[in-house]
C-alpha cells in the first residue's frame, strides 16, 4: 500500500508540475494564430492601426506558428480610393455675361495586395521573444477613372461639358529583412517593435484614354477624344514602412 500511495503521489506531482510549467508559459506554441497592430503616434496622439507591409501599404497581419520558433506571417490588403469634390461658384463667361458654374469631380481607384514570409524566433526566456526573418510584398494598383462633370447657367440658357479619364493601373512588390521581439506582458499578448529593409520596385500607369462631350446653350453637341501612354517606375533599397511599435494576440 505504501508503494501504491507512494506511486500515485509521484504521478499527481508530475502531473501539477507539467500544468504549472504549460500554464507559466506566456509565449504561442506550434498551432498557434496570431494577429498583430500597430501602435503609432505614441508622443502626440495614441493610435491603433493595422501593420505596413515593405511597400508601405496598410496590411492586415496574421501568424501561424509551424513550430514554437518558426511562424509564417501572411498579409492580405485592399484599399479602395472615391474621390468626390463638389464646386460652386459665380463666373464671367466668354460672353461677357455672369453664370452659375457647378463643378462635379470623381476619381475612383481599388488596389489588392497580399504579403507572405517567415520569421525565426531565438528567444529562450519566458517574456523576451527576438525574432529574424524575410518577407516578399505584392501589391496590384488598380485603373484610375476620373469623371468631371461641369455646367454653366446665364440668362441664355445652359452649356454642360462632361469628361472621363481612364488611366491604367500598375503593380509593384517588396521584398526585405526583418528583426523584432516581442515582449510578453501576460499568456499570448505581447506588446514589440519591427524593423524592415527591403528592395522595393513599383511601376504605374501606361495607356490612358479621355473623351470631352459638350453640349452648349444652342448649337451643335462636341466630342473630342484623347490618347496616349504615361508611367511612372520607383525602385528603392532601404529601410521599410513595417518598422513600428506592435501590439500582438495570439490563440
Amino acid at each position: 500500500m505504501k508503494k501504491i500511495a507512494l506511486a500515485f503521489s509521484l504521478i499527481l506531482a508530475t502531473a501539477f508540475t507539467v500544468n504549472a510549467q504549460e500554464e507559466d508559459r506566456l509565449k504561442p506554441v506550434e498551432g498557434n494564430w496570431g494577429l498583430s497592430l500597430n501602435i503609432s503616434g505614441i508622443i502626440n496622439n495614441i493610435a491603433v492601426e493595422n501593420n505596413k507591409d515593405s511597400l508601405g501599404q496598410y496590411n492586415l497581419v496574421g501568424r501561424h506558428y509551424l513550430k514554437d520558433n518558426l511562424v509564417l506571417r501572411l498579409g492580405f490588403g485592399a484599399a479602395y480610393l472615391n474621390n468626390n469634390q463638389f464646386n460652386e461658384d459665380s463666373v464671367t463667361i466668354a460672353s461677357g455675361n455672369r453664370a452659375l458654374q457647378t463643378v462635379d469631380s470623381t476619381t475612383s481607384r481599388f488596389d489588392f495586395k497580399v504579403s507572405v514570409g517567415f520569421e525565426k524566433h531565438l528567444g529562450t526566456t519566458r517574456r523576451l521573444d527576438p525574432y529574424v526573418g524575410a518577407d516578399l510584398s505584392i501589391i496590384r494598383i488598380g485603373a484610375t477613372n476620373s469623371t468631371k462633370d461641369l455646367s454653366q447657367t446665364d440668362v441664355t440658357g445652359t452649356l454642360t461639358e462632361r469628361t472621363t479619364i481612364n488611366q491604367d493601373g500598375g503593380a509593384g512588390f517588396g521584398l526585405g529583412a526583418i528583426a523584432g521581439f516581442n515582449y510578453f506582458l501576460s499568456k499570448n499578448l505581447s506588446l514589440g517593435v519591427e524593423f524592415g529593409y527591403a528592395y522595393t520596385y513599383s511601376k504605374s500607369g501606361g495607356d490612358f484614354s479621355g473623351n470631352t462631350r459638350i453640349t452648349p446653350v444652342s448649337g451643335t453637341e462636341t466630342t473630342s477624344s484623347v490618347f496616349g501612354k504615361a508611367s511612372n517606375t520607383e525602385t528603392s533599397i532601404g529601410a521599410t514602412a513595417t518598422g513600428g511599435i506592435m501590439l500582438s494576440f495570439f490563440f
